[in-house]
């Protein structure tokens, strides 16, 4: 590890620096008004460029604008904060990252209010939003297209296919293992119930309020309680041969 740190390339400044706002700071923003910050950027390398709201030293929860990769050299950047209910932001904190570790940021103070309430007409961006708006959906896509085309590796669709299938197996292990097992080996196999039954009511509850990802949480927790199973199976089968010697 040290080797690698050592022969590492070294990183290069990143700088930011604003441009203007839309809206203007103060504004006063309605539901889901977007308050846009137009940055200029320098680096040699490529970047990530995030943003986050601050009202005193607490974060305000916020929807924010994703991040292209954005090339090495001079550019801009269009990054938005945005709320659906009524809040209140006095400061901006836009940061660049590369290789996920952060390599500059800059505080814009603001004076912002988000009503909640919707407003109509819905006030026009400015022509610089649409610009940056249209390059950065460009540069996404790019990076997805990117994505899709790469080789995949073999165990990404062995893990897939597992992961796939680990709830249905689950589920006949699981009643199996009540049906053989007695006495403390029962109270064992029962451990993975209380929580798979409790994850089942929130996968209904998520197909039922229309999720498009309800078997999300099902599929991720099932290969745990799978390898639960398989490891109480394994350690039934040594005790009773260490006991039949």
């Amino acid at each position: 590890m040290l080797l690698a740190w050592l022969h590492e390339p070294a990183l290069g400044a990143v700088q930011l620096h604003v441009i203007e706002t839309d809206p203007p700071s103060p504004s006063s923003l309605g539901h889901w008004e977007e308050f846009h910050v137009h940055l200029g950027y320098e680096t040699d390398q490529a970047i990530h460029i995030y943003v986050e709201a601050f009202h005193g030293h607490s974060r305000v929860s916020s929807f924010t604008s994703a991040s292209p990769l954005y090339p090495a050299g001079r550019g801009e950047a269009d990054v938005w904060v945005a709320h659906d209910k009524p809040a209140q932001v006095d400061r901006i904190v836009a940061r660049a990252d590369a290789r996920n570790t952060r390599q500059a940021q800059i505080d814009i103070p603001v004076q912002l209010t988000w009503t909640g309430i919707r407003q109509t007409p819905p006030r026009q961006p400015a022509a610089w939003i649409e610009r940056l708006r249209a390059e950065n959906a460009s540069r996404l896509n790019a990076e997805l297209e990117a994505h899709r085309n790469r080789p995949e590796p073999w165990w990404e669709n062995v893990l897939f296919f597992l992961m796939m299938w680990a709830g249905p197996v689950y589920v006949i292990m699981q009643i199996r293992l009540l049906r053989r097992y007695r006495d403390g080996w029962r109270y064992a196999a029962l451990v993975p119930v209380i929580p798979m039954v409790g994850v089942l009511i929130y996968t209904v509850y998520a197909f039922q309020a229309g999720s498009n990802i309800f078997p999300l949480v099902l599929i991720l927790t099932s290969p745990f309680a799978l390898v639960y199973l398989l490891g109480l199976m394994t350690v039934h089968r040594v005790a009773l041969r260490t006991s039949s010697t």
